[in-house]
């Protein structure tokens, strides 16, 4: 070879990028969190829907059979309600995801969004959801002397709760959302 050859060669070498990103892996592997992330999403969301429409028709039975009707349907009302809002708020969520394009950053950012989802789902479950069927349950014990020792369990599970979820939070949730974070600024960075 001659010494032109080689000058043209090494160039050309120099022009070449030497870190080309795999847009079609990388898309797949977005495509893949957010899909894993929606899975995610929708166990919740009928977990939620299935239990609280579960036992509030349990309770709903038992309370027909009760003797005081005024506080054997509270338990049931609630349950039933938040039956209702957990499906609201799947319908929300399903509507509030279409606002994300059809693109790699789209994706992206929807599967950023619905970390953050996860995230305030996890951090507000004990007060939208567990304190008021505390004060619930306290007030249908009140009544019901052989309760009590339900509602000593579950004021004591209420911590725990509140600590397991903002540990899940913590050690699932945050570092993929940093992750899909960092990886975005660098998609999006000149």
């Amino acid at each position: 070879m001659e010494f032109e050859e080689m000058q043209v060669i090494w160039n050309a070498q120099n022009e070449e990028r030497l870190y080309a990103i795999d847009e079609t892996a990388l898309a797949a592997q977005i495509t893949r969190r957010s899909r894993w992330l929606d899975r995610k999403l929708t166990l919740i969301d009928w977990i939620m829907i299935g239990v609280n429409l579960g036992v509030g028709i349990v309770l709903l039975i038992d309370g027909l059979q009760g003797d005081d009707p005024v506080v054997q349907y509270l338990m049931p009302a609630a349950y039933l309600a938040f039956f209702v809002i957990a499906i609201a708020r799947r319908l929300l969520r399903r509507q509030d995801e279409k606002q994300f394009e059809d693109t790699m950053l789209g994706e992206l950012d929807r599967a950023i969004w619905r970390v953050d989802y996860l995230i305030t789902q996890g951090r507000s479950l004990v007060l939208w959801y567990l304190l008021p069927l505390l004060l619930l349950f306290g007030i249908v014990a009140y009544r019901n002397e052989k309760l009590l020792w339900a509602v000593a369990l579950f004021v004591i599970l209420l911590p725990i709760t509140y600590v397991a979820g903002r540990w899940e939070v913590n050690r699932f949730y945050l570092p993929k959302k940093r992750s899909l974070e960092a990886l975005r600024d660098t998609l999006t960075s000149p």
